[in-house]
């Protein structure tokens, strides 16, 4: 067995381990090299320190890897591991690795990790053994735009951002939208701007706001790397729900990233969050599955 780092070279190699992860877990395999881009590219992860595989003769036996959490002062990390005979030996191993990266990563030792995994993981008995803990649970939806129908006309309430007054009142919109949402970390617009400047398909053309009597009332982020697009951010004002913005703006979205080529849409979103699902349901997305959220502490 071969412990190393990963690379940008190892991105087919990944994708393939989650592959074979999801179909061991659910079934199916959902993931491909978009996702394993998405996983190398996430912000403020570095490949050469803080990235971990073993592989054998057959390909990636297992990847670990730990970078800065969207919420401030927390760490997220990623592990796949895929049934082998090998497989309790390289979880152990990876989830080692990863303790000692938190301990020299996080700026107090009561500050979360979190982490990512399917129901019915292969890492799970490890996981509750080390402390780890699931705490939410998030769901993915996504929408093929080869099927769905779009209005005949575009949304009269929706525009794309024009300049960094519009970049900022989108922040604004969003901030207020998830004003009850404890996980959301209500950042500042230059930290917020930075955070998804470093985003893989960032691009503030598909920045978008919707307005009720010219008053910003609802926001849309979406980024479009190369073979995947995204829903990143998605949010009405409370004061100006059920107005049909949410609509107009996932409609729209759908159009433009459409236009860019691209023939699905996908999104991830907190599997208690009724209203968001009826919002995405509602404008033709579909449920693929939920992952868990687990979280650790190190006091």
């Amino acid at each position: 067995m071969e412990w190393r780092a990963v690379s940008v070279a190892d991105v087919d190699a990944l994708a393939e381990l989650l592959g074979r992860d999801e179909e061991a877990t659910v079934g199916r395999r959902e993931s491909g090299p978009a996702e394993a881009r998405s996983m190398l590219a996430a912000p403020g992860l570095d490949l050469p320190s803080r990235t971990w595989t073993a592989s054998g003769p057959d390909g990636l036996l297992g990847f670990a890897a730990l970078h800065p959490a969207p919420q401030p002062g927390e760490l997220r990390a990623q592990l796949v591991v895929a049934p082998s005979p090998d497989a309790p030996a390289v979880t152990a191993t990876l989830l080692d690795r990863l303790d000692v990266w938190a301990a020299h990563d996080l700026p107090t030792p009561d500050r979360p990790v979190t982490l990512y995994q399917l129901p019915g993981c292969f890492p799970h008995d490890q996981l509750l053994s080390r402390g780890w803990t699931v705490v939410d649970s998030s769901s993915r939806l996504t929408v093929d735009l080869d099927v769905i129908r779009f209005p005949e006309h575009p949304a009269p309430a929706v525009r794309a951002a024009r300049n960094g007054t519009d970049l900022r009142a989108v922040h604004s919109v969003l901030n207020e939208a998830f004003t009850d949402d404890p996980e959301y970390p209500h950042p500042d617009f230059d930290a917020f701007h930075h955070a998804q400047r470093r985003r893989e398909g960032y691009n503030p053309d598909l920045w978008l706001l919707a307005e009720l009597d010219s008053v910003p009332a609802g926001a849309l982020i979406a980024r479009d790397p190369v073979d995947r697009a995204w829903i990143a951010w998605f949010g009405v004002h409370p004061a100006h729900r059920r107005h049909g913005l949410g609509a107009q703006l996932l409609t729209t979205a759908f159009s433009l990233l459409r236009a860019r080529g691209h023939r699905t849409v996908g999104v991830d979103v907190d599997t208690h969050n009724t209203g968001a699902l009826q919002a995405y349901t509602s404008a033709g997305m579909t449920l693929l599955g939920a992952a868990d959220q687990w979280r650790r502490t190190y006091v």
